[in-house]
Parts: C-alpha cells; structure tokens; sequence
C-alpha cells in the first residue's frame, strides 16, 4: 500500500502536536477498530506503526473510545468525486466540495466508518468537528465562521483558534488575536498528558492595530463569550459577528474602530474544548474519576464554575477561589501574577490560573469603559434578559447603564420578535423534548411544570430580578467594582440567552434555534459597542425643594474595628446518585461555626433539593425545573445551629436517573465569639482597608440635583421658586438627631418647616422622645417624611395624626435571602416610572450580606391600610409585610416607607476584597425620588429621552 502525508489539522501557528493525523491502512484500521469498539481508547504506539490509508491516527482514536450510536463527525478526503458512494451515509448535513481538495463531511457511526474506510475513492478520514465543514482543509469561501444557515454543527474549539488566526492572517491591520493565559485544562487520552492546558484567547478588533499609542489611548469595550462552556450563544454570536464585521456587514460598528477597539474574550476554553474526545470531561476531576459524556461543560478542568473566582467586593462565599494576581498582601509586586498569590488555604494558581490571568490581563488595558459578558439560560418567557450587576450606582451610572438597556430593549424586539411568534409551536415542542427525553419526566406529568415560551425579545432589570438568584465572584461584579477596590470600573452587563443551557448528555445543534440566538446576541454587540459613544448624562429636578437626612456614625464599617480570629475551614464534595426517591447527604455542623455553604449542582438535569437543619426543619429549598430553572443551588447560613445538617435531592419523577453534586464548607471557630473570620484564614488574603457608610448615597445623589433651570441645588440661596421655603438652603443637608432636637427641621421657634422632606434611614434616637417629638411635629406641620430601612420601625413610635394607629407591634424588622417585593402595585404614585420586573431594593453580596440574612423593615398591611396607607409592594417571608407605600394627605405630604434601600454593611463573615457603601437599585433610587416629589431627567448627546415622575 502506499504512503500518505502527515495531515495537520491545526493550521494556525500555535505551536500543535501533529502526530494524531499520522494516517493508518484501511484494512488495519477495519481491523482493529472492530476489535476495539467501545473501548476507552486506541494505543497511539499500534497506530502510529502504520504506514497508510484511510483514517488519521486520532480518528481511529475516536472510533474506538465512542460508543456504536455516537455520530462522528468525518471528513472524508476523497481520491476522485464519488459523492455517490457516500449517498447512502448522508443526512442533511452533508457537504461536498472540490476545492481545494476533493471532499465531504459527514456524520459516521463507528459501523459506518468502518464500511466507508473500505470505499476505493476514500483517501483519509479525519475527526472534523465544527460549524465550518471544510476547516481542516484551509477553505473559507464561506468565511472562517460561516452564517448559521450555512453551519454542519456548533463552531468547535478547535476550528474557532483556526478561524479566528485565519481572520488575523487576512486582516493583520485590523485583527490581533492575543494568548492572556492559560486554562486548567483537561486530561488528554490521545495524547496521554495529565493536563492539556487551552489558551485564553482574546481578538482585539480595531484599525491601525500596530499603533499602539492609539490603541492604548482608544475606548474599549469588551465581550466575554461564553464563560459556561455549555452556554454556546456567546460564542456563537461573538465569533460570526467578528465574520461580519471584517468583512463588512456592521458598518455602523465598522465606522467606530478609528475611535473604538472591541475585544472578545474566550474565557472558558475547557468548557469549549470540552466536546471533543481526546479529553476525559469530568465535573469533579479531582474528587471522581468516573468519565463522562464529552459535551459542552459549564465548569473547567478542575470541576469549578470559572464565574465564581473573580475577587469581587463584599461577601464571597468561602466554597469559592477568588483569584487575585496581586497576591497575599492585594498589591501589585511585579508584572505578571505575583509570587505571592496565596497557596493555603486555598491553591489558586493550580485550580483557577485562567481566573488569574485574566484579571491580570484585563487590569492591563486602558479606557476599558463598556462591557457585557454572554451567557445561556434554559428556558424563560423573556428570550434574552440583562442584567445589571452587583455594584455601587449614583444616579448618573444608572441612567447610563438603564439607557444602554432601553435601547436593547427596542433593537433586539424589532430584530427578532416576530420571528419568536412564528416559532411558537416548535419551543413548546422543544420544552416537552426536554422535560420528556431530556430529564426523564413522565409524559403524564408533563403539564405540572410551567415550562414558558418567549413572550417578549428582552428584558432587563438587577440579576435579581431577571433570574431570581445572585451570588458572589463573577466576572462582571469584579469588572464593574471600583478600581480602588481592586476591580476595573467599567459598565458591565450579562446578557441571559433562553434555550441555550446543557440538557441532553450533549448538546443538539438546532439551526433554527442558534440563528435565532446569534442575531439576538449581536443586535446586543452592536448596542453596547454604539452606546460607548453616546454622552448619557441625568439630572433630579427638585423644584427647589430641600431635603435632609439624618447623619449619624452608627452606619460607618470600618476594617479597622475588625477583630478577627483564626478559623477553621473545612471544605467536601461529595456525588450523589439521584432517582425518583430523595437521597439524603450529611453534613456535620459543629459548635461556633460561623458559616455553612451549600452548593448543589444537577449536571444531569434538574432536581428538586431541599436544606434541612439539625431539627430537621426545611431551611432551603430549590426546583431547578421552575418558571425560571436553573441547574444549581448556593445557600450559605451564617451562624448556624450545630448538629447534622441534610441535603436532600431528588428527580422530577420517571425511572431516569441522574447525578449530583453537593460541596460545603464548613467556617468555624473555636473562640466564644467571633467578630469576623480572618480572610486570610478563610481565602489566603489580607484584609483590605475600607470606611464605608450608606450615607454617602445623598451626597452622590446631591451632585445631581437641579433647582429646575439647570442649576445645582448648591449653586443656589434662599427661596426661588414653587415650594421652597426653608432657610435651610442646601438641596440635600444631613442632620444630626441633636440637630432635629434643638428644631432644625423648623424656621426659627416658628412652626414653619425650614426643610421640605426628610429622609430617616436609620433608628438611632428612637429612644429618645424629644427627637420623636419632633419627627412628629415635622409630619404635622406638613412635612414629608421619607422611612427607610430600618428607620420604617420610627412609625411605630409617631403619634402625629397620618401615624397614630399604627404600633410598634405592627413593624418588624426581618431577615432576607434577598430583599425585595413579592408583589408590587403598578399604579401606586412610588412606582411611577418603573416596570413590573423591577423587585430588588438593594444588592446583598457587595455589603458583605451572605444571600441569607440581609435586612428589610415592614409593616403589617392591616395596620397600614388602616391608617389610610396605600400599599406599593409587599414582601411575603414568615409573615406578609408592607415594604413600599405611603400615608398622603390630600396636599401630597405626609410619610412614605421603603422597607429596603440603604443598610449598613455586614463585616460579620470574610470580605478580604472590601466594602461597598451602599446598592440601592433603580427601584429603590426611583422610589425615594418619587417619595421627595422630585422628577428624574435622561438626556442622550443632549437630547431629552426620558423623565421619570412626580408626586405633584
């Protein structure tokens, strides 16, 4: 038989083992591939002493690890165009072509690979996934990522690298295709290596790239793709809109690269990498060596979700690695990672390198100013959602940021929602392929699960109130969070996509289903690149009203008043088999521990999970199946009771079964008491110094504030015009309770208010009735008084005629996982200018609350409503709570309740990373505006866009 050439199937310049394409005979290859079929792998020795035909050494590895009805997608290099004999193998993928080497890609079982082998025509077989049939021969007529339309299978890993050193190759002034690091990296069967690390590769898009002044001095704006490998659409979209853009199919975007350099990041290249055979995928590869399907993975070589290690500010959950380059101490040391990056407690460099080195890569780029990061979610009514980070917003920031969204909102509905109407009946086919086939759901039970179809093209709000969780660690929290505090400061978004989200052992390419997902995705590329040259700019009109509230230090954190003591940390994983019955897994609590996390994650498919604690009584509970699935659960208890804790799991019903895994950590102590852990103890890092106080929010809101000309409240004196008419002339002044007890809040002795409003955010002085007094003197006199937080509790105390029937029995301060309205009142006047999606009062994690026991103040309804309160939202927990509404009297004043806005932070668990001073969302910033009577005013390059109301 003659000899064949070595086949290379990587053609960029990365330096590649070429020895898996070293071809083997056709009849060695029958031979051996039928005796070894199913098994786990080929000897590369047996195969490499061969000398020729049909298949490469790695096809042959494939065939013989896959099981008979596993479809190998093949490209068959034919010796003349006997597309005929390959007929009989075909199904709609099948492709042909003749230049620039006679070929056909197809999808082959084991079986079928054997008979084609034996076809006179067939030169080579090669392992040949991809969206692009014809990669491996170097042939892009279609583009290195062709249209959806024109795609055999999602873009593999591998053909992505190709492609995007292919466009850098063809556009060398425009495209630089960049390494920031590299990832944990799977074990390599074929190449029999312990760990096969992938780069994280980075396309950096602009004109004149080789200038680097200009490039150094242009804005940036980033996209991260796909940082779940098994939620494809970032990738999908990112890499063909690359396509588009060069070959010039964006112009609008095209036009900004003089000015603009967009980079896109594949920032999970193990979960990308994931699908293909050579690797052993494993979601716990140091704790179970049991294989698994090779599909796309959500996690990285080393099992952890690679959107928790990122060292964000406030409360990190301890399960976690928080990778921060600059080492132990937080300080930059040298260039690179330092060599102080911590490995005890925790080993960051061997578990989340790729974490690390992107942080350090990101914290290397000027004028990063804009950003979204990608992802996937299973089912919604809304198809693509956004969600606005975990961070510190003035009123500036999130104008900026709600108008980016509102212009997505309206750009990525015209592009595609009529089109989601047309596909109505074939999502409400592809819910039940799931729920039947997908997580072994018995038909008969089908109907128990609201399963939604898409019913609107976006939607936008916190991440709370899109998806109905948050967490700590992410990429896009650490992005957006203050550079002083270690992040970067940009306007970070994620974009959710619906239907794009692992439910079968592997994923199943749909066209109509992923082209659809690639033009939403980049109608949002195209909206957050255009927004980073609009000028958004806001203001409050104030009507020249004043307003004050009440200062104190009681709110102040301070790391300085740390104590901290040694901690315990212990961490498990264990998996568990999950049927139709619950399974039970221990966890030992002991005595002073500080802090129990839970994380429960169903790879397999959704599960229902339930905490019980040393009683036995259901703490937690979670249905990764509901109106808005999702496949895992984080629960983190401080200070939990001792004893033996359970975590129990079961399917949804049917004979399938599945797997889960359950890790926790246990953060214990063995001093009576413990003020904080010593984030060293806990993560290896050193505290980072902070003074915060919630307080700060009126100054930032004060810099906003126009007296209805224009101009700042504090560039103007005395009373103008409309209400104003105290000689309290600041727009927004803090007070002291001695202040309003020596009758600040008045003209003189007179009665006349020296101030419109005030706001009350904390319960200092409820103790002292001669500020009581006055509180109530303010409200009767005509003053409107604004409550929040645990200041709510002041209107149990007031005895002021809007007040009076209302007792300290009826206001109860409570603990939330995350506080926020069960259900609202659209119509209420507090609402005016928000949407029903908007829940959240405030973000947990950046104030160092654990997503367990963050606080909120309400009233009892019946008490509310009594006294003539009108109720704007409530918050159902043990009992149903007022946390939103007011008590008006005809003219407009009177007292407004906002359960949740600005709480002091938490220092009670391990936040190496610092503190937030305060997150009040766009709800809870809306509603004190509305509260204070004053109007919110958007302006886009100028142009008035938007104005949310008032109370007059």
């Amino acid at each position: 038989m003659p000899c064949y050439q070595v086949h290379d199937e990587r053609t960029h310049s990365t330096e590649l083992d070429r020895s898996k394409d070293i071809p083997i005979s056709r009849r060695q290859f029958v031979r051996l591939s039928a005796a070894t079929a199913g098994a786990v792998s080929l000897s590369k020795g047996v195969a490499a002493e061969s000398t020729s035909s049909a298949p490469t050494e790695l096809y042959d590895f494939v065939l013989g690890r896959v099981d008979e009805e596993y479809e190998i997608p093949t490209l068959v290099e034919l010796r003349r165009p006997a597309f005929d004999a390959l007929e009989p193998y075909s199904d709609d993928y099948f492709r042909t072509t003749t230049d620039p080497a006679i070929a056909a890609w197809l999808r082959l079982t084991p079986t079928e690979a054997r008979d084609v082998a034996e076809l006179d025509a067939v030169d080579t077989l090669k392992y040949s996934p991809g969206s692009n049939p014809f990669w491996r021969l170097g042939e892009y007529a279609n583009g290195a990522f062709p249209p959806v339309n024109g795609s055999v299978d999602y873009i593999d890993y591998e053909q992505m690298v190709d492609g995007i050193h292919h466009l850098e190759a063809e556009h060398s002034d425009r495209v630089r295709v960049r390494s920031w690091g590299q990832s944990p990296g799977h074990e390599n069967l074929f190449e029999e290596t312990a760990s096969d690390p992938q780069e994280l590769w980075v396309v950096e898009v602009t004109n004149d790239i080789d200038d680097e002044t200009a490039f150094q001095e242009k804005e940036k704006v980033f996209f991260s793709l796909s940082i779940h490998g098994d939620e494809r659409s970032g990738a999908e979209a990112g890499s063909r809109f690359v396509q588009r853009l060069l070959d010039g199919d964006e112009p609008t975007v095209e036009a900004m690269l003089d000015d603009v350099v967009l980079l896109f990041a594949y920032t999970n290249p193990d979960g990308f990498s994931a699908r293909r055979q050579e690797y052993l995928v494993n979601d716990d590869p140091i704790g179970d060596p049991e294989l698994e399907n090779n599909s796309f993975k959500r996690v990285t070589g080393t099992g952890v979700d690679p959107n928790r290690g990122y060292p964000t500010v406030g409360w990190v959950n301890p399960a976690y690695y928080p990778a921060e380059p600059n080492g132990r101490d937080l300080q930059d040391d040298m260039p690179g990672v330092d060599d102080d990056v911590p490995t005890s407690p925790k080993e960051y460099e061997e578990i989340v390198p790729d974490s690390l080195d992107i942080v350090e890569a990101l914290r290397g780029y000027d004028n990063l100013n804009y950003g979204s990061d990608l992802h996937g979610m299973f089912w919604s009514s809304n198809f693509i959602e956004g969600l606005i980070v975990n961070d510190q917003y003035d009123h500036g920031e999130l104008h900026d940021i709600y108008e980016l969204n509102r212009r997505a909102n309206i750009r990525v509905r015209d592009e595609i929602e009529s089109d989601l109407d047309a596909r109505r009946e074939q999502f409400e086919a592809l819910n039940r392929e799931y729920l039947i086939d997908g997580y072994g759901v018995p038909p008969e039970y089908v109907d128990r699960y609201d399963t939604s179809v898409p019913e609107s093209g976006y939607e936008y709000g916190t991440i709370f109130d899109t998806i109905q969780y948050t967490t700590s660690g992410t990429l896009i929290s650490w992005m957006s969070h203050p550079e002083d505090q270690g992040g970067l400061g940009v306007t970070m978004m994620a974009h959710e996509m619906g239907w794009d989200n692992r439910v079968f052992d592997r994923m199943v390419f749909r066209p109509w289903l992923v082209d659809l997902q690639a033009r939403g995705f980049q109608e949002v590329i195209r909206t957050v690149t255009e927004h980073a040259a609009n000028d958004v700019t806001a203001d409050i009109r104030t009507g020249n009203a004043t307003t004050a509230y009440v200062e104190t230090d009681s709110l102040t954190r301070r790391s300085s008043a740390l104590s901290f003591e040694d901690i315990d940390t212990t961490t498990a994983r264990e998996k568990l088999g999950v049927g139709k019955q619950w399974t039970a897994s221990s966890v030992s609590v002991p005595d002073g521990t500080h802090e129990l996390s839970i994380t429960v994650d169903s790879p397999t498919g959704p599960i229902l999970t339930k905490l019980r604690d040393a009683t036995g009584r259901v703490v937690r509970s979670h249905d990764s199946a509901s109106d808005r699935p999702r496949r895992t659960a984080e629960w983190s208890i401080p200070t939990p009771s001792s004893g033996e804790w359970t975590v129990e799991v079961k399917t949804l019903g049917g004979e399938r079964e599945g797997t889960a895994t359950v890790d926790r950590t246990v953060v214990s102590s063995t001093a009576d008491t413990v003020m904080s852990p010593d984030p060293e103890s806990v993560f290896g890092y050193e505290q980072r110094s902070y003074s915060v106080s919630p307080l700060a929010y009126f100054s930032d809101y004060e810099a906003y504030m126009t007296d209805g000309r224009g101009r700042k409240s504090s560039e103007t004196r005395g009373h103008h015009e409309q209400h104003g008419n105290g000689n309290i002339t600041d727009g927004m002044t803090g007070l002291t309770v001695e202040d309003i007890k020596d009758g600040a809040l008045f003209r003189g002795r007179s009665s006349r208010l020296a101030v419109e409003n005030l706001v009350v955010s904390h319960a200092d002085g409820a103790d002292d009735d001669a500020y009581v007094r006055e509180l109530d003197r303010f409200v009767s006199n005509g003053g409107t008084l604004v409550l929040t937080d645990v200041g709510v509790s002041h209107l149990g105390l007031l005895e002021n005629d809007l007040a009076a029937g209302i007792t300290a029995d009826d206001v109860t301060t409570f603990e939330s996982e995350i506080p926020h309205f069960d259900r609202r009142n659209d119509d209420h006047p507090l609402l005016m200018g928000t949407r029903n999606v908007q829940r959240e009062f405030f973000n947990v994690p950046p104030l160092g609350y654990p997503i367990a026991n963050a606080p909120a103040t309400g009233v009892a309804p019946t008490a509310f409503e009594d006294a003539g309160g009108t109720v704007a939202g409530v918050t159902d927990g043990q009992e149903r709570l007022v946390t939103a509404g007011s008590i008006r009297r005809e003219d407009g004043s009177g007292i407004h309740v906002i359960g949740g806005m600005l709480p002091p932070a938490y220092q009670r668990v391990a936040h190496p990373f610092g503190m937030l001073e305060y997150t009040a969302t766009f709800l809870s910033h809306t509603m004190l505006t509305n509260a204070l009577g004053f109007t919110q005013r958007r302006y886009v390059n100028g142009d008035l866009v938007e104005t949310f109301g008032t109370l007059d």
